[in-house]
């Protein structure tokens, strides 16, 4: 009788995990091993606090997170979108979506390098970080010639897993998906957002292999992931270790 109860069934999709485990190794070849990555925690230790207050605190942000993404020296603009209307509910109990323009883009302006963000999530820091890192993550694959796996049909994907790769793979999970429940005086509903392209699962498996590449603790990541995100982690990294499927990255 196996060992492993669920036999040979992955984690993700097969072809999901195939192309994470892939594509983790095309980061290690590309930009070093994962070894040299720290675990970015939403802590004062990352991100010191500012007195800053509006675009001056958006900036103090996206500094942080230029630097711990090794990218301190690359030059790109910061501009916020411009502020749309807000959504209204009418006297009625519903559930609705939060569906906007996109939380960040990156483009190049001739030859500078800018990237765009959301002043409507200019108060919601972790979720601000998650969208800077994704697109500085674009701006860093942006330098690279060689092409990743899968090509340009998943990069949306690939850049997703390179925050990961970068040590934010926290922000990215906790940002993935959000619910909540609204009331005032005339109504009443819930509402919930999506952020980001490989969703929980995604970057809860990916968080998993940062963490076994690196042989760090999850217990580093306790304090900051939500709690159902905990014990998807703790199947991941037991799936990882049972299955085998990380001997090839170990090895290299």
């Amino acid at each position: 009788m196996a060992l492993w109860p669920f036999g040979n069934r992955t984690y993700l999709d097969p072809d999901d995990e195939a192309w994470q485990l892939e594509t983790w190794r095309w980061f290690a070849e590309q930009f070093g091993p994962v070894r040299d990555r720290a675990l970015i925690t939403p802590s004062r230790k990352f991100f010191p606090p500012t007195e800053s207050n509006g675009e001056a605190r958006v900036q103090h942000i996206f500094d942080c997170t230029k630097q711990l993404a090794g990218m301190s020296d690359w030059h790109c603009k910061l501009i916020a979108q411009p502020r749309r209307a807000e959504l209204k509910v009418g006297d009625v109990t519903s559930l609705k979506a939060i569906s906007h323009p996109p939380a960040g883009t990156f483009a190049f302006d001739g030859n500078e390098a800018v990237i765009s963000y959301d002043p409507a999530g200019a108060d919601d820091p972790l979720k601000l970080i998650a969208t800077f890192i994704h697109e500085l993550a674009h701006y860093r694959l942006a330098a690279v010639r060689a092409e990743a796996p899968g090509g340009d049909d998943v990069h949306e994907y690939t850049t997703d897993l390179m925050t990961v790769y970068f040590g934010f793979g926290i922000f990215g999970a906790n940002s993935a998906f959000n619910f909540s429940q609204y009331r005032d005086v005339m109504s009443q509903g819930w509402q919930y957002s999506r952020h980001g392209y490989l969703g929980e699962r995604g970057l809860i498996f990916a968080l998993a292999i940062f963490l076994e590449l690196k042989g760090q603790s999850s217990e580093d990541a306790r304090p900051f992931l939500k709690a159902h995100l905990l014990a998807d982690l703790a199947k991941a990294r037991k799936y990882l270790t049972r299955s085998g499927a990380l001997a090839p990255l170990l090895a290299g």
